[in-house]
């Protein structure tokens, strides 16, 4: 059973003001009242101090932690991290080789050039091999193909 309250006794009673924060209507209203008492400033104000720098540097934490988890993963599966960065060093890699197979081809057929402009027995030569031509006098033999199974 809820003690009874006297309005005359709740006017009579000292009442501290050591409130600086401005409370909100509703509160003005239930403190007035007589319903509840204000929070004390002194230690609560400290506890809350407290628990707000803690919350304020966890969050931060957490944000710095986020912050780099997201960094990591970029760097190592975005458009320029580790992983594209090793794809791109081997595609280089095997272009520089088929750079390289080209400059010799180029060298090869610029010879082939030169010799085929100047040198009658490279072209005699290739005569030989690609049209099957024999000079004045030479015999040609054809002999039958040797196959691996017939001793």
């Amino acid at each position: 059973m809820p003690y009874p309250i006297n309005k005359i006794s709740l006017k009579k009673q000292k009442k501290t003001v050591a409130q600086s924060k401005r409370l909100k209507n509703h509160d003005r209203i239930l403190y007035i009242n007589g319903l509840f008492s204000p929070p004390k400033l002194q230690e609560n104000s400290v506890g809350l101090a407290k628990e707000s720098e803690e919350w304020r540097s966890l969050f931060t934490m957490f944000l710095i932690a986020g912050f780099g988890a997201v960094m990591l993963l970029i760097s190592v599966i975005g458009n320029y991290g580790i992983l594209a960065t090793n794809r791109l060093e081997t595609h280089e890699q095997t272009l520089i080789q088929a750079l390289d197979s080209m400059q010799l081809d180029k060298i090869l057929m610029n010879e082939e050039i030169a010799a085929l402009k100047t040198n009658p027995a490279y072209i005699e030569l290739i005569a030989r091999k690609q049209l099957g031509l024999v000079r004045k006098g030479e015999v040609v033999f054809y002999l039958p193909e040797s196959s691996k199974s017939n001793p």
